[in-house]
């Protein structure tokens, strides 16, 4: 592809494995300069101290840090209230946090993309509560951002099941990294608000 992102400075969360690490590589061969933040280089999503204090100029954001669907017990009642704090604090709160982190820089270049990651679990039932909860609510976060401004574009993913670290899915960390980096691209340009599923047709929803 040639998507028109050469040189374009990328930041991506949670990048070290599964989905992140496929789109670094798509950005990457797109000729983005691509910087990659996960537990294993020094970021813990769970800990909000850990984060950036002052804006970051990066061009493109992917929002893809995020987990905790097997958190928990499968029971309501015997899930502690950490549980939802913690997945809501992996999920969305990083998402928020880093969002205003590169926004400033963004609208200072009249030009920026916002891409997070949810999952199918955002849009319908199948998840535990908090998972889907915390994946519904970065959809909707980025939807109202997108009201915000018309040189910047905010848009989510919601792959389906992905195959990483041992446990099976449908989709491979591949099948979700070209759309991502299309997003981010110039051609992408009339295409914000948008919540995109990439899951091989396996969820239920519209």
């Amino acid at each position: 592809m040639n998507l028109g992102i050469e040189g374009k400075r990328a930041l991506v969360t949670g990048g070290s494995k599964g989905i992140g690490r496929a789109i670094v590589g798509a950005l990457e061969a797109e000729g983005c300069l691509v910087d990659s933040l996960s537990r294993s280089n020094g970021f813990d999503a769970l800990q909000p101290w850990t984060y950036p204090t002052g804006p970051l100029r990066y061009d493109i954001l992917v929002n893809n840090v995020g987990g905790g669907g097997r958190w928990g017990d499968v029971s309501l009642t015997l899930t502690d209230e950490k549980v939802w704090q913690d997945v809501f604090s992996k999920n969305l709160w990083s998402a928020v946090r880093f969002t205003n982190l590169c926004l400033p820089g963004m609208y200072e270049r009249g030009w920026g993309r916002v891409v997070t990651i949810s999952s199918i679990y955002g849009k319908e039932s199948g998840g535990r509560p908090w998972f889907t909860a915390a994946k519904a609510a970065q959809i909707a976060f980025m939807k109202e951002a997108s009201r915000e401004s018309t040189c910047v574009t905010f848009n989510t993913v919601c792959p389906g099941t992905i195959t990483v670290e041992g446990h099976p899915g449908k989709g491979m960390p591949w099948d979700v990294a070209p759309l991502v980096a299309f997003l981010c691209s110039r051609q992408a340009a009339h295409i914000t608000g948008a919540c995109v599923t990439c899951d091989g047709g396996e969820s239920r929803s519209f």
